[in-house]
């Protein structure tokens, strides 16, 4: 008998995540993801078209411009400097874009300096990211679907 020692099911929600999300995007939607799967390092863009899709905060039709605009318009994209959508997504930029999109709960000092260091000191916290990445770390798409599956199954048990 095989038996398959896996310590948390991230591969399997990813795998999840990308099914239930594929199914209900367009043939568009589904170029832009292979695009960013196909990647080595995950760009802006799609990760904030991907947060913001998984939280049904715009529509399954929506481009990553689209998704940028939106995010534009809040209140955390005061913190970027530069949302050009091909450029790498840092650590600690994507665990703040989720935090704030996502309305994720933070600690005491999350919620006193509401910043993307101290997402990402939360998303380390909690276990929403794969490894142990510094907050500049470049992520991958998988660190990025795998992150968005954790937080989703997170949000899920708690409803």
């Amino acid at each position: 008998m095989i038996e398959m020692n896996i310590k948390r099911p991230s591969i399997v929600l990813t795998a999840f995540i990308l099914v239930i999300v594929g199914a209900t995007l367009s043939a568009q939607s589904n170029d832009v993801l292979d695009t960013f799967l196909d990647q080595p390092e995950a760009d802006l863009g799609t990760s904030i078209w991907l947060v913001l899709l998984s939280e049904g905060q715009i529509p399954a039709d929506s481009d990553v411009n689209d998704a940028l605009d939106y995010f534009s318009a809040t209140k955390a994209a005061g913190k970027f400097s530069d949302l050009s959508a091909d450029r790498p997504i840092e650590f600690k930029d994507f665990a703040y874009i989720a935090m704030e999109s996502m309305d994720l709960p933070g600690g005491m000092m999350y919620a006193i300096i509401s910043s993307p260091r101290y997402a990402a000191r939360e998303f380390l916290f909690r276990d929403w990211m794969p490894g142990r990445p510094k907050p500049g770390a470049l992520l991958t798409p998988w660190e990025v679907t795998t992150s968005l599956s954790e937080i989703i199954a997170w949000k899920e048990a708690r409803k």
